[in-house]
């Protein structure tokens, strides 16, 4: 019953998909039935029982190690006495050590074989500070386990003396201070028999780790057993390893160092030499002074007179010192000119080439940019090993020479004292290779001869080096687009039915279902490469028409292939028509431009709702609503609802479709000339039209009808909608957990529409008045009356939107798995809140020093300054380097003698992405509008024209295309 309980609750979930599951008993729990099981096992008489019940241990302790001690909370959840968990786990330890002692061969091999993998755990977690079962402080009855073990080694057959002196090491935490298992240790090292001598050189090894005058002794006779000639070598390898384990303080590191030197400098055998290399390159790791001279040491066998086996362990020893970041320092001349030499053998293996290589990348990062003081020449040589390994299909070392290639000219980009012709032309070099390379990987695997996945790993890997040479050289992203559309031009063409078809066509057939499903991988890569790409050249200010234009054109190239699915087909479709995209694009003719993307609109969403897969539909949906494309999301919900048949997804389904109708009505009222072309298209063939492809830049009308009363209607029913969302969610819980993220972020969208809602008209009313007062028009009373109303409301709005504002914040620092997308998306709506606040209360702040007949009073007029300024400290954090000059300027307007540019320590950064930079763009618009305003300020026109920003801002924020998160449509969380 309990067993089915447990299954039941595992795979039950709620609406939100929210998973419970059983509570699990922890180990200390189940102490005592593993201790009864085992009892009854070692028990047994059948043959094989008792050591398959000893070996069951194996990850009951493994698992009890991993666990943390329990505390009283937990003792009183399982009805434990506290320290009962110990008297059973030193039960089974006991009842493992009597096995020990009672069994056979194959009894104590398998003890053995559970203790070992306890020790090799705690390795794992760094031996010192272990705190596994078999702890000092874990096991009360250590004196036990020793006598019993002790027993077997007084007693028992050289394999026995063997497996005991594995045990005493597996014990080393409580038994290092044993005099007597130390000297049986010791004394074994001399032992005429090797697999005993071998078992006393483990345990010699972890009683090393953690003892130093136990190390400090082991020094000298591992030395002794590594200078006899009468010793084998495997034993003097075994004593070789060990000795990179005397390292528990600093001292016997350095004596253990030293003895190492000592004996490789006198021995002439290959395999000790390598043990030993691998052994002191660890204790030079100890010894940070050492490390150069390990270095230079490690180099001296990298010369033609050693064998590529002394020169592989070389090269692995260094690789070593430099990935833990002990060789930084600028001069590795030397090192570099010792790889080099290498790579230029003409009999040396492809393996190692790859090391040296490899090596070589370590070395150049270790050298900071302003110390490559050496020729360039020297690093023109991987260019050679490039094109050479170019011609192996996916050869790692041409990857890895690649990213040598694109590193050594981000670090060498501003120096100004080296070739610049040499600087110049080796990003174009890169580029060249990547192109080249990737047209190389992709050929086998369109013929059927490649792994796929392991493809499309390297393909990232070469799509990341591009991103890394554009960060660092922005003037070369045009380039780079060139060189990714030949790539797209090279896979259409070679997939097609017929390879002489040119890549221009617009249908393109390819061959086979697995080289479609190939190329949609791909180009899904591709599409994360041009967003990342295009967020980069956007924070490094270099996008321009011309790359914007390449971006049209390449993809327009995607959208043409007729066999990509509807998901692909949506992410090249929206990055073509998106808001930034579009507003970098100059079309020679709107008109038939619109035709056009109208008939491509049409089809391609009969093609997503007309298709049998819902899911594929949705997944349009969602990315249509985290793109802002709300007419698309709109009706795609719509169709969705119908088709299934879940409660519970047509809940959700509903509540998104109400949120994008939200937004679409507020996309449609901030363009007027797309909203009838569109809502034309939805009577007639009930589909939505792309929200840009209809776009008036100018939009004339809507700044005469701000304050009409359709625009307040269209805000009114965008607000129920989206509280009607709200409420469709909130009726759908059963648990408080349940969509916690949706709906606070719905809430806080509701309440934004909720202001905006009453924003124009208490903004039309305070214009009226102060028109009135301009003109020396008689105000009455009323009126009066009507704009103090007004002048407080949207002092509220102002104080509402600024809280909304924090609270936007305080929503993307509370849920700990959200993405750097939705973050900056959320980001986006808090900075939209802030300017919007800090335009309204901009507006009439400063109608009491101007309009004296209109009395507002010195508080609220103080009030609201100090709103504005403090509005305007949370944008210097997320604004450009121009606009935070204006704000400066302003803040020195609103308060010249306080410095307000250090913002408050509780203000979160907010990074605002490429396809958020609208909300920017109407930051700036703002507050360098207000600048003007004072540096053109004249007393008469200082209200009219502050409050004529207020509106004009009102209006361009209108503009903005909100996104919704993606982390939104992550229902599921974990329990």
């Amino acid at each position: 019953m309990n067993l089915y309980l447990q299954l039941v609750l595992r795979t039950n979930s709620t609406v939100a998909g929210r998973r419970e599951s059983a509570m699990e008993s922890t180990c200390a729990a189940r102490a005592m039935e593993w201790s009864i099981q085992l009892e009854m096992g070692l028990r047994s008489t059948i043959p094989g029982v008792p050591v398959k019940a000893i070996l069951e241990m194996e990850s009951c302790l493994g698992q009890w190690t991993r666990e943390p001690e329990s505390g009283i909370a937990p003792y009183a959840m399982f009805g434990l006495v506290p320290g009962e968990d110990r008297v059973f786990a030193n039960a089974i330890l006991l009842r493992l050590a009597d096995a020990f002692r009672r069994g056979d061969i194959e009894t104590k091999l398998s003890v053995v074989k559970v203790f070992l993998s306890e020790q090799k755990h705690c390795d794992k977690k760094n031996n010192k500070q272990c705190k596994g079962l078999l702890s000092e402080g874990r096991v009360a009855n250590h004196l036990e386990l020793l006598k019993r073990v002790n027993s077997v080694f007084d007693n028992g057959d050289s394999k026995s003396k063997a497996l005991a002196l594995v045990l005493f090491g597996c014990w080393a935490d409580f038994a290092k201070d044993n005099a007597r298992i130390r000297y049986l240790i010791l004394s074994s090292l001399v032992s005429p028999h090797d697999f005993e001598v071998r078992a006393s050189l483990y345990a010699t090894g972890c009683f090393c780790e953690i003892s130093d005058d136990f190390a400090s002794i082991s020094v000298e006779m591992l030395f002794n057993i590594m200078n006899s000639s009468s010793v084998s070598l495997p034993v003097k390898l075994i004593a070789a390893r060990v000795l990179a384990k005397c390292k528990s303080s600093y001292s016997v590191a350095h004596k253990a160092y030293k003895t190492g030197m000592e004996l490789v400098l006198n021995s002439s055998d290959e395999d000790f030499l390598v043990a030993m290399l691998f052994s002191l390159s660890k204790l030079a790791c100890i010894l940070i002074p050492f490390t150069s001279y390990q270095v230079d040491f490690l180099f001296s066998f990298l010369n033609r007179e050693r064998t590529s086996h002394v020169q592989e362990t070389a090269l692995r020893c260094l690789h070593f010192l430099f990935r833990r970041g002990l060789c930084e320092h600028p001069d590795n001349s030397s090192l570099i000119r010792g790889l080099f030499s290498i790579m230029e053998e003409p009999e040396i293996s492809f393996a190692m080439q790859y090391k040296a290589l490899r090596l070589f990348h370590k070395a150049l990062l270790s050298i900071p940019p302003s110390s490559l003081h050496m020729e360039l020449c020297q690093f023109v040589k991987p260019l050679t090993v490039v094109e050479n390994a170019s011609q192996y299909l996916a050869s790692r070392k041409s990857c890895l020479a690649i990213r040598i290639l694109a590193d050594l000219c981000c670090r060498t980009k501003d120096r100004t004292d080296i070739d610049n012709v040499f600087c110049s032309s080796l990003p174009l070099h890169v580029i060249s290779l990547i192109k080249d390379h990737i047209k190389l990987l992709l050929m086998p695997l369109l013929e059927g001869c490649k792994n796929d996945l392991t493809i499309c790993q390297e393909l990232q890997g070469l799509l990341k080096i591009l991103l890394t040479i554009v960060e660092r050289n922005p003037y070369l992203g045009s380039l780079v687009l060139d060189n990714i559309k030949v790539v797209i031009e090279y896979l259409v063409t070679v997939a097609s039915t017929d390879c002489t078809v040119p890549s221009t066509v617009v249908a393109v057939n390819f061959k086979g279902e697995k080289q479609n499903s190939f190329i949609l991988k791909l180009l899904r890569k591709i599409y994360r490469f041009l967003v990342v790409y295009l967020e980069n050249l956007y924070i490094a200010g270099a996008i321009n028409t011309e790359v914007l234009s390449k971006v049209n054109i390449l993809a327009e190239l995607v959208c043409q292939c007729s066999l990509i699915d509807c998901y692909t087909y949506t992410l090249y479709h929206l990055l073509l028509h998106s808001q930034p995209v579009c507003d970098g694009l100059v079309h020679e003719n709107d008109e038939p431009h619109s035709a056009s993307c109208l008939i491509k609109c049409t089809t391609f969403v009969n093609k997503v709702l007309t298709g049998t897969d819902g899911w594929n539909a949705y997944k349009v949906g969602a990315h249509a609503a985290c793109q802002g494309e709300w007419l698309l999301a709109t009706n795609i919900f719509r169709t969705l609802i119908g088709k299934v048949k879940s409660d519970s997804c047509c809940s959700w389904l509903k509540a998104l479709f109400n949120y994008a109708h939200s937004e679409g009505k507020i996309l449609l009222l901030s363009q007027p000339k797309q909203g009838t072309t569109s809502m034309e298209l939805m009577e007639t063939i009930k589909f939505p039209l792309i929200s840009l492809d209809y776009k008036d830049d100018t939009c004339p009308r809507l700044a005469g009808n701000i304050n009409a009363c359709n625009y307040y209607d269209q805000l009114s029913q965008a607000h129920v909608a989206v509280c009607s969302s709200l409420k469709i969610l909130e009726a759908s819980v059963t648990s408080s957990l349940a969509f916690c993220f949706q709906r606070w972020f719905l809430s806080l969208r509701a309440r934004v529409l909720e202001n905006l809602v009453d924003m124009p008209k208490a903004l039309r009313e305070v214009s009226l008045n102060v028109d009135r007062n301009f003109n020396q028009v008689e105000i009455e009373s009323s009126d009066k009356f009507q704009c103090l109303k007004s002048y407080q409301d949207i002092t509220q709005i102002s104080l509402q939107l600024f809280r909304l504002a924090e609270e936007f914040d305080l929503l993307r620092a509370s849920f700990f798995g959200i993405d750097n997308e939705s973050s900056a998306v959320l980001a986006a709506h808090g900075v939209s809140c802030s300017v919007l606040a800090s335009a309204a209360a901009f507006g009439v702040s400063n109608i009491d020093q101007h309009s004296h007949r209109i009395f507002i009073g010195d508080k609220t007029t103080c009030n609201l300054q100090a709103l504005t300024i403090q509005n305007l400290r949370r944008l210097i954090l997320c604004v450009d380097h121009g606009t935070r000059t204006s704000l400066s300027l302003l803040l020195n307007y609103l308060a010249p003698n306080e410095n307000y540019l250090s913002p408050r320590r509780s203000y979160r950064t907010w990074n605002i992405g490429y396809k958020d930079r609208e909300v920017l763009n109407v930051c700036s618009y703002a507050v360098s509008g207000a600048v003007r305003l004072y540096d053109e300020k004249t007393a008469p026109q200082f209200t009219k024209n502050s409050l004529s920003l207020t509106s004009n801002t009102l209006i361009k924020w209108m503009h903005i295309h909100f996104r919704i998160p993606k982390y939104f449509f992550k229902v599921r969380y974990a329990s």
